[in-house]
């Protein structure tokens, strides 16, 4: 599906336009902050066991990570993805840079967490330095990173929905970054099917254009294969993220 934005009637608020530089600064430090819906907030440890996961998923050489939690947002919806289609959360993010809300933007990732459903996509939504996802109560479902991940190198899970959930998450992260899905891939583990975080469930989607892939590589047949996570982005989309690359190759 094509990342495309419908942010509403701006009004006086063209300051959306300090949100919408397409790409990051060279900056050693990737800054990346979570604010949680009224709903998402009342989950023990969700927001423990995001730092956690993320700690460990955007662990790169090439910058040092700087994880913040914002606080609540009060929201109209628990639709993750309307909520930044929409231009709600957005607009929120440009209001709290000039004042009018009470919320203090970071300059890489700003990213709201609600309560909404995993069952049907889209389930979150990114655009350049804002993003939000669903499924809170998943989240505070996963088990601790060393406990899930099977194997440390390629960070492969199990396709469950507190593990899809939290893949979404990062993936909703690369699209704020300015990542795109063709910077995911999938590859055979030990029989099964893994899909890495911007490719996730497009790898087994009939109706995915595998042909418009920017990593070289082609989407295996799913055939009757098991079906699994990697929590780690690609290598072409590392290279891209790093100092000098480009989210354009």
């Amino acid at each position: 599906m094509k990342r495309r934005v419908f942010l509403g009637a701006v009004g006086s608020t063209a300051s959306l336009g300090t949100l919408a530089y397409a790409t990051r600064g060279s900056s050693e430090t990737l800054d990346v902050r979570i604010w949680f819906s009224e709903r998402a907030a009342t989950y023990d440890g969700v927001a423990d066991r995001i730092h956690e996961y993320l700690e460990e998923m955007l662990a790169l050489d090439y910058w040092t990570l700087e994880l913040s939690v914002g606080g609540t947002v009060s929201v109209s919806t628990e639709d993750a993805a309307r909520l930044t289609t929409r231009g709600e959360w957005p607009m929120a993010v440009a209001a709290g840079e000039l004042g009018r809300r009470d919320i203090e933007r970071v300059s890489d990732v700003n990213l709201l967490v609600t309560d909404g459903g995993m069952e049907e996509a889209p389930t979150g939504y990114g655009i350049p330095h804002v993003a939000s996802v669903g499924g809170a109560r998943h989240i505070a479902e996963l088990e601790p990173y060393d406990e899930l991940v099977t194997d440390e190198a390629r960070s492969i899970v199990p396709l469950t929905t507190p593990a899809r959930t939290i893949q979404v998450l990062v993936h909703e992260i690369g699209h704020a970054l300015g990542l795109a899905h063709e910077h995911g891939v999938a590859f055979i583990y030990e029989g099964a099917l893994v899909a890495t975080p911007m490719l996730s469930a497009y790898a087994w989607a009939p109706e995915y254009d595998a042909e418009s892939s920017r990593c070289g590589t082609t989407i295996p047949a799913a055939d009757d294969r098991e079906r699994k996570l990697s929590l780690s982005f690609s290598s072409c989309a590392r290279r891209a993220l790093a100092p000098g690359g480009s989210v354009d190759s």
